[in-house]
């Protein structure tokens, strides 16, 4: 009976001190998690940029400045089709496309030789350079979108959309020179060059409001022999 009483106050005795060293272990986690960030002692959050280390900024002079003279908002649409075969066996075609909507800027250097300004009578006629796209092309990464799919029996998908991803800062650059962007530029780009030198030109001494009634712009590349030879025999002057 004595040996029997003893042996159950022993397992009591044991829980209790499982109960109290488990008590005690949780009370020292809250007091750790309380005081630690009190005293700056926490974790620091993980620093990506010692993994991912950034190029320094590059910051580059545009000699002479530049006037923008034109931008064109559109959604561009990317895709990327692979089809495959095995013995003669269709694997399936993996697809992916992307569509954002993308930014391109145009503009002419100031300082390019191209330009020339010659006033005939009410009229002023301005051969300014050819247009130049700004390069990289903005994206507005709050519209973009994205959807991949397999073919039936490939498991690609993934890198074939971001090979697709990878790929589309080129794309834009190219399209950013495609002839049909340019013509919707240049035709702005008309509009914004003549209101610049029509603000230039006024605030010479030479000038005065009323001397001319139109501006027409022309690019260095619409330019015809005729016109370059009457710009050349007739620089730069005053109102007539």
């Amino acid at each position: 009976m004595t040996t029997s009483g003893s042996g159950y106050r022993g397992v009591r005795v044991v829980a209790w001190i499982a109960v109290l060293t488990a008590a005690a272990l949780a009370a020292a986690v809250v007091i750790v998690y309380r005081i630690l960030p009190r005293t700056g002692l926490t974790p620091a959050a993980h620093d990506w940029t010692a993994e991912w280390r950034a190029d320094p900024p590059v910051v580059s002079t545009l000699p002479g400045g530049l006037l923008e003279t034109a931008t064109i908002r559109m959604g561009e649409d990317f895709y990327k089709s692979d089809a495959k075969t095995w013995w003669g066996i269709y694997l399936g075609n993996t697809v992916s496309h992307v569509q954002v909507a993308a930014t391109y800027r145009y503009g002419v250097p100031l300082a390019d030789p191209a330009w020339q300004v010659i006033t005939r009578g009410p009229t002023t006629v301005v051969v300014a350079p050819d247009l130049r796209s700004s390069l990289p092309v903005a994206i507005d990464t709050s519209t973009w979108r994205e959807k991949t799919e397999n073919g039936w029996a490939r498991f690609d998908k993934q890198d074939q959309l971001e090979h697709l991803r990878r790929s589309i800062s080129t794309d834009l650059a190219e399209r950013a020179s495609d002839q049909r962007r340019v013509a919707l530029a240049r035709e702005a780009s008309r509009r914004t060059i003549a209101e610049f030198v029509e603000g230039w030109l006024l605030t010479h001494e030479d000038w005065e409001s009323g001397v001319f009634s139109a501006v027409k712009v022309y690019f260095a590349g619409e330019a015809d022999d005729a016109l370059r030879r009457q710009l050349r025999d007739a620089p730069l002057r005053g109102g007539s």
